[in-house]
């Protein structure tokens, strides 16, 4: 991915470093321990994709739009520790004095800001590598120059692997979570229909408009699950749907990778 774009999920990254070090008693020191382990990934990624442009993405700590639209989004989540909450500027401030951008918008979620920079790279034909272990990010590899790395498992994913995975291409996958569900994000799908059902309902079909303008078609079983669910499952849709279209008001040669000349 020579000349293309990194763009890390910085607190999943964060996050599960810092979680990898559970049996360190002392707060600040498993702080210093989760940055140091964090500048290490983040050299290890920097070193494996030799990328010309990059970006740390952080989440907005305030509510954003999904949680205006639908107030139980993330309900159930394990809030963030107090400490690594507040330590968050400060990760940002190691990443920038080591030479890598970050990036937080208020309001907005990382997933969204990701999504936009890969997009508009795409269409410039600039390739993407979005490093998460979220598999809410494999909507995006239905766009070309777009994959998806999960820096844990040391696995790549493209949209072969997401039609192996989930049995439909990655152009449904917001259809098709949106009968499942997201239960990570407490988001709920259809009662009764579970990954096979989905499948089965999605298969030779373009979109959950086509599904309910052809429910006459389906089993008698589907057909009583799916009665009168059409705006539900677009709702949901609209929420497990990352925005391509965020005004982020940066240009990508903002994002140029520097070589940093120190190091902590």
């Amino acid at each position: 991915m020579q000349k293309g774009l990194l763009l890390i999920d910085g607190l999943n990254l964060i996050r599960r470093l810092h979680a990898a070090l559970e049996s360190e008693q002392d707060s600040n020191r498993r702080i210093e321990r989760t940055q140091s382990l964090c500048i290490d990934a983040l050299s290890k990624l920097v070193t494996q994709f030799s990328p010309a442009y990059m970006a740390v993405v952080f989440d907005s700590p305030s509510k954003t739009w999904r949680h205006e639209v639908f107030p139980e989004y993330k309900l159930g989540r394990p809030p963030m520790e107090d400490t690594l909450l507040e330590a968050m500027p400060a990760f940002a401030q190691v990443f920038r004095f080591n030479g890598w951008p970050c990036l937080r918008l208020t309001g907005w979620e990382a997933d969204d800001l990701v999504a936009t920079l890969a997009y508009k790279a795409s269409l410039k034909e600039i390739p993407s590598m979005i490093v998460s272990t979220d598999k809410g990010y494999t909507q995006l590899l239905k766009f070309p120059h777009i994959l998806q790395y999960d820096y844990f498992a040391k696995q790549g994913y493209d949209r072969e692997w997401v039609e192996e995975k989930y049995g439909v291409k990655p152009e449904l996958l917001p259809d098709y979570w949106a009968l499942v569900g997201d239960t990570t994000n407490h988001i709920p799908g259809v009662k009764g229909i579970g990954p096979k059902s989905s499948v089965d309902i999605l298969s030779d079909k373009q979109s959950l408009e086509d599904v309910f303008a052809s429910l006459s078609e389906y089993p008698a079983k589907f057909q009583k699950l799916l009665d009168g669910q059409l705006a539900h499952c677009q709702f949901a849709r609209s929420l497990v749907t990352l925005k391509c279209d965020v005004e982020i008001g940066i240009r990508l040669s903002q994002l140029a990778l520097r070589d940093a000349s120190h190091s902590l």
